[in-house]
């Protein structure tokens, strides 16, 4: 039998298996432990002993330099994105009952691409990228709920709409890719291949700030997220306001993809596989299970860049290497099942 913990008081009850607790505290310790490591490799590398004296001490001018001004803000950019992505996609996966929907899959991070990439298209201006990219996002996203609400919502419409939606944005670019001149689209292209190579201190307030935001409101409807999950009929027999939560959780799911592609750009696979994971180790949806979801969302992301920073190159995209690494898991469980 397995052995839970249980605590309870007035703010707050929870009452979870001792392993989920074990595979918190695991991915945070490797997220502590990768995080140093991420610092340090490079084009000038830096030894862990250095990475540690600058950020809590003195460790030179340049060792200061590095830490601070290129790969602090990459580090937590990454982590944050992958947080934001991850927990994106558990939402998705759990308001639509759907194992395969994530926020690249039903439009929203298409949407956003869409409009970045017509923005730079017709301006040639990158100023306002991430606040086009975050309206983009969040366009798409009422859009696919009113189609999909034209009778009733349904999860089902929803992901036809959103499938429907993403190919039709897909077909817009397609046709600009013809209609302008081809330094122009790969420019526009390199601009929205994930990657945290431009991340800054600005980057870093949007996207935590963004995240932070919405994180507690995920939590606070987690028992709602769980009952929608396992049908109507279940949550309005225990009491949800399907319609009200459901539009919460996901403008939630919404907001957190628009930043994530915002800060980042297109990244794929994530938002829709670590849920996958977190659903084997875990199981069912819980407050902790969302923690979880983020923690591991963000030390995946930002270990796959440190991967590409410290083997291959730093102004590698994570989005590629992300979907590299990614695609083949669904024929892995495929051939294990």
């Amino acid at each position: 039998m397995t052995r839970k913990i249980a605590v309870r008081n007035r703010v707050f009850s929870f009452r979870e298996p001792l392993t989920n607790i074990i595979i918190i505290v695991t991915f945070t310790v490797l997220t502590a432990i990768g995080s140093v490591w991420y610092i340090s490799v490079g084009d000038v590398g830096l030894s862990p002993r250095q990475v540690i004296d600058a950020v809590i001490s003195d460790a030179g001018i340049t060792a200061e330099f590095v830490v601070f001004r290129l790969r602090l803000p990459r580090l937590i950019t990454a982590f944050f994105v992958g947080l934001a992505l991850a927990v994106s996609g558990l939402v998705f996966q759990n308001v639509t009952r759907n194992d395969l929907v994530a926020p690249d899959i039903i439009g929203v991070t298409t949407g956003a691409g869409a409009a970045g990439f017509i923005w730079i298209l017709f301006t040639k201006n990158t100023s306002f990228l991430p606040f086009v990219i975050f309206i983009g996002a969040i366009g798409v996203t009422f859009a696919v709920y009113m189609l999909s609400s034209f009778r009733r919502v349904n999860p089902d419409g929803m992901v036809l709409v959103g499938i429907g939606m993403q190919t039709f944005l897909f077909a817009v670019q397609s046709f600009l890719v013809r209609r302008f001149p081809i330094d122009d689209v790969i420019w526009a292209d390199n601009l929205l291949l994930g990657s945290f190579v431009n991340s800054d201190w600005f980057t870093v307030f949007m996207v935590s700030i963004g995240t932070l935001v919405c994180i507690p409101i995920v939590l606070f409807f987690s028992s709602s997220l769980r009952l929608i999950s396992l049908g109507e009929d279940i949550a309005a027999t225990s009491g949800v306001a399907i319609n009200k939560e459901r539009i919460i959780l996901l403008a939630c799911a919404c907001w957190l993809a628009s930043i994530a592609v915002a800060a980042a750009g297109l990244i794929g696979f994530l938002a829709l596989v670590i849920p996958h994971i977190v659903r084997l180790m875990m199981g069912k949806v819980s407050a902790l299970s969302i923690v979880a979801t983020g923690i591991i969302g963000g030390f995946f992301a930002l270990f796959a860049d440190g991967i590409g920073t410290a083997f291959i190159s730093e102004d590698i995209p994570v989005g590629v290497l992300i979907s590299a690494v990614c695609s083949p898991y669904f024929f892995i469980i495929f051939v294990l099942s």
